[in-house]
């Protein structure tokens, strides 16, 4: 590789590992701060903003850094030396930030301090682990023009400008629909770091040097942290473009519990009073009466499919289970069920959203619990457009049921604005809260936003004859001793 072709590929790799670490931090911090358009706008802004920055400070950057080194009587510098700085030092910190053991420390850090806002949360950390190292490789472009002739300016500074934009293509298609799918987030972080480690091997003189033994060392913190054992090591399963999935053991109960995206999913065990509540409440309510019943099965839709924990043990009526995530049944069967599901189950990995759009299938019972994390519902499934679509798939005379964890006595916006939203699609329903409220008093404003007052509830619609009554009883006209039955 020449001189030429390697300025080049050093700009294509910077390309690649800046779009990469964007997706990487978007999909490594929805377990933290979920995956609504509010914190991956601001991640959004923490690489586009230091990017242009960097483009901005690299064109002087090189004439400052001599200058200075000037100044205190240091070794001459080179452009050389000043590129290899800059990816140093973001492989230092892109190797921490994106670490998902490092992860779990530093939002434990956060949440221990009492900085529960996610908003707040996710603003921080970009601010630490994806600003600087980003404004650092996007000094990259500038630097290397200093290498080239100015008499071909304009025709070199479009050939860089393809070959940063060609790897930011490839950080954003290869790095997700190829290495997330198909190696785990963890895998992939090891990857795009390692291009780093590529280009700093390619930038030194001398193979034994002090950056040599760095980037080892750096390389080895690296795959300790990020390999497939290490993972392992605490119960993750599976670590795809969509979940970070665990299964863990809880010994006290005798359960097993399927946990997505930091977030209890779903719990098998022997000992049914170890249910989870609103599995419970369905369980009881819905399956188990259905099954007491002779007549033939009847169809079941289950949007968000977790563990397939409903009716696990119902052979009779034919379910429909739907979620985004391609693995979720492979991995649910190999690491968490007793056994493969049963001929009567139907898994389809799709967008929920997509689904109940282009779906003309009717069923009898319908339950919505979709959940990125136990913090955030994919924000698709939160309007009243969604709803729509679910209304139109029910039968006469079947049920729809949505899981939400909101707050019961609507102490918060999100939990009026869902009801509302609930209710202008479907105007008579129940409201079932799963949890009792424990031993806060209601009568007391809730202040400590860091202690939200959240629980399982579940929406209630039933699909029967009488469900679009207006009437209404007032002394004028009043039917009521007709109407009761």
């Amino acid at each position: 590789m020449n001189k030429t072709q390697l300025l080049f590929f050093v700009i294509l790799i910077e390309g690649y590992v800046v779009l990469a670490t964007e997706l990487l931090a978007i999909r490594t911090l929805i377990p933290f701060v979920g995956s609504g358009t509010e914190t991956i706008s601001i991640i959004i802004s923490a690489v586009l903003l230091p990017l242009a920055f960097g483009y901005h400070v690299g064109g002087n950057a090189f004439r400052i850094a001599y200058n200075k080194a000037k100044i205190k009587n240091h070794k001459k510098l080179s452009i050389r030396k000043l590129l290899l700085k800059n990816i140093i030092s973001s492989l230092i910190v892109l190797t921490l930030g994106l670490s998902y053991i490092f992860q779990e420390l530093f939002f434990g850090i956060m949440e221990a301090s009492g900085l529960t806002n996610r908003l707040l949360q996710t603003s921080i950390y970009s601010v630490l682990f994806l600003s600087f190292p980003v404004f650092l490789l996007g000094q990259t472009v500038p630097l290397i023009s200093n290498y080239f002739s100015r008499t071909k300016l304009s025709e070199i500074t479009g050939r860089m400008l393809f070959f940063s934009t060609t790897g930011s293509f490839l950080g954003s298609v290869f790095s997700t629909i190829v290495l997330m799918t198909y190696a785990g987030v963890h895998n992939t972080i090891i990857v795009t770091m390692s291009l780093l480690v590529l280009l700093i091997l390619l930038l030194i003189r001398r193979l034994m040097c002090f950056e040599t033994i760095f980037c080892a060392m750096i390389f080895t913190m690296l795959y300790a942290m990020n390999n497939t054992e290490a993972m392992r090591s605490l119960d993750v399963v599976s670590n795809n473009t969509y979940n970070i999935i665990r299964v863990m053991e809880d010994k006290k109960t005798d359960s097993k519990i399927l946990n997505i995206n930091r977030s209890a999913s779903s719990q098998i065990s022997k000992n049914l009073d170890h249910r989870f509540p609103y599995f419970a409440y369905i369980d009881d309510n819905f399956i188990k009466p259905m099954l007491k019943e002779n007549n033939k099965p009847i169809d079941i839709l289950i949007i968000g499919a977790g563990g397939f924990t409903v009716g696990l043990n119902d052979k009779i009526n034919n379910y429909t289970f739907i979620d985004i995530d391609p693995d979720l049944k492979e991995v649910s069967e190999k690491y968490f069920l007793p056994e493969k599901i049963s001929p009567n189950k139907k898994f389809i990995a799709s967008s929920a959203r997509a689904f109940v759009h282009g779906h003309d299938k009717k069923y009898d019972m319908i339950l919505i619990d979709v959940f990125t994390n136990k913090i955030s519902i994919p924000m698709e499934c939160t309007t009243r457009e969604f709803l729509l679509d679910v209304k139109k798939l029910v039968k006469d005379h079947g049920v729809i049921m949505a899981n939400v964890i909101a707050n019961p006595i609507f102490a918060d916006k999100f939990s009026i604005r869902y009801h509302n939203t609930f209710s202008s699609v479907f105007p008579v329903f129940s409201r079932q809260i799963i949890q009792p409220i424990d031993n806060n008093n209601i009568w007391v404003k809730n202040n400590d936003k860091s202690k939200p007052l959240e629980k399982n509830l579940l929406y209630l619609y039933y699909n029967n004859e009488y469900i679009n009554d207006k009437g209404v009883y007032s002394d004028n006209k009043n039917s009521y001793s007709i109407d009761r039955p």
